[in-house]
């Protein structure tokens, strides 16, 4: 019986992925990770959206185990957690780009440390968690591969192309061929007391998922001018960073034009707005590229496809090129604001082959 650890949450998902795993046969040992002491999410207790990793999560996850009868352990990832996701989140920001902390929590902490430390302490063969997504062999290209999740509305391989693609063959995504009112209606049908219970829908260590105040903390205010293309100054900003490509509320700027961020250029503390138009791209430009086939099997590829962020419709591409760590993605349409920071992953079929760290767009 192959022994695997299972990432627990405490949400809905990762219960009934217990369940799932048991059913097929697995020896499951329950894994929960703490990032922050229990104090700093009293936020928590006055937001109606759900906030992952709180004290609650715990609970719930310590008790679906117990109830389950399999082993259940906390770890704690404080400083990587701190180095790799809160200080990445501020310093992007500060450079005037918009990122992407969840993806980075799934590469460096849950399929980083936390993979590398269950497994080890726990003597396991394989780490599972509760993503919408899938890992299958493709004998085409002789490898394990990271695809969509049957799901397409919860689909999160989006969010998982940074893993690190020798990890695929002892990792396990038990909800991969499930939609989510399925999972919710095996919840039920198991008694679970999380069959109910919301998703997460904020960044957990933002407090009131207010990414302003929580920045302004961080970074401070730093007012400078909001300007046109043309270099026309049409108002004033409290600092560049609040500011992502593509937003238009919070401008307070009235030109009788619809305007949306264009850019914004950290070295004068500017941002630049512009209309709708000017923020269609058919070029991207990425850097840091997490590759899972070779270069060499790219070519044989048609009708590759590509995401700029999670809610993205899957935009065709054209052509492709890579020098050095550089990623070129030529689209065949033109897509609305391309945010650097962000990542693009790249598809072929229902199969993620490459992703990359948006450095720029035209």
């Amino acid at each position: 019986m192959a022994k695997v650890a299972l990432a627990m949450s405490g949400g809905v998902d990762s219960s009934v992925a217990l369940h799932l795993l048991r059913e097929k046969g697995y020896d499951v040992v329950g894994v929960h990770m703490k990032t922050f002491p229990d104090i700093y999410f009293d936020f928590a207790r006055h937001t109606k959206k759900k906030v992952c990793c709180s004290p609650e999560d715990t609970f719930d996850a310590m008790k679906v185990a117990k109830e389950a009868g399999v082993e259940f352990h906390v770890l704690r990832f404080g400083e990587i957690f701190e180095t790799h996701v809160v200080d990445y989140f501020v310093n992007t920001y500060a450079a005037g780009c918009t990122p992407n902390p969840c993806a980075f929590c799934n590469r460096y902490l849950k399929f980083g440390a936390m993979m590398d430390e269950a497994m080890k302490k726990f003597d396991c063969e394989f780490f599972a968690t509760g993503h919408y997504a899938q890992v299958e062999y493709v004998e085409k290209f002789g490898k394990y591969m990271l695809k969509m999740g049957r799901d397409r509305d919860k689909d999160q391989s989006y969010f998982l192309s940074l893993i690190e693609p020798e990890r695929l063959s002892r990792i396990l995504f038990p909800l991969g061929q499930y939609t989510k009112e399925e999972i919710r209606t095996r919840a039920r049908n198991l008694g679970l007391h999380v069959s109910e219970k919301k998703e997460s829908q904020e960044i957990c260590f933002v407090p009131y998922d207010d990414i302003k105040t929580y920045l302004m903390k961080k970074l401070g205010i730093r007012k400078g001018p909001i300007k046109d293309l043309e270099g026309k100054v049409l108002g004033e900003h409290e600092g560049f960073y609040f500011y992502t490509v593509g937003q238009r509320k919070g401008l307070k700027v009235s030109t009788g034009k619809r305007l949306y961020v264009h850019h914004v250029v950290p070295a004068e503390n500017t941002v630049v707005v512009a209309e709708r138009d000017a923020l269609m791209a058919s070029n991207i430009v990425a850097r840091n590229i997490n590759m899972f086939l070779k270069i060499e099997e790219l070519k044989e590829l048609e009708d590759l496809r590509c995401k700029v962020r999670n809610k993205s419709q899957l935009a065709a591409v054209k052509e492709i090129s890579i020098l050095d760590d550089q990623l070129k993605v030529k689209l065949k349409k033109p897509v609305f604001a391309v945010t650097p920071g962000q990542i693009v992953t790249v598809y072929w079929r229902e199969y993620v082959i490459m992703a990359g760290i948006i450095e720029g767009w035209e």
